[in-house]
């Protein structure tokens, strides 16, 4: 389960899921918009507050979605969208 589903299917905003985890509402922010790959630790504190819900992989899974996005974009950019 990826986080941003985690806290909207548990009816909680950033900031209340933030205190939980012990981490900061930004470094939440950044996580779900993958701007940013957790820690060890982060992962750790994550899937302590989720019971399990949300896990490492998820994350991987998720860094994994959006450099396939980035690749697809950069290819539409560099061949205008015609086929090589």
């Amino acid at each position: 389960m990826k986080l941003h589903e985690y806290i909207t299917s548990n009816k909680l905003n950033q900031n209340k899921f933030a205190i939980k985890s012990g981490l900061t509402r930004s470094a939440i922010c950044r996580l779900i918009k993958s701007e940013r790959f957790p820690t060890p630790d982060t992962m750790n504190k994550i899937e302590l507050a989720t019971l399990g819900q949300v896990k490492a992989n998820d994350f991987l899974k998720q860094a994994q979605e959006a450099m396939a996005m980035e690749r697809n974009r950069e290819w539409k950019e560099m061949y205008n969208g015609r086929q090589p």
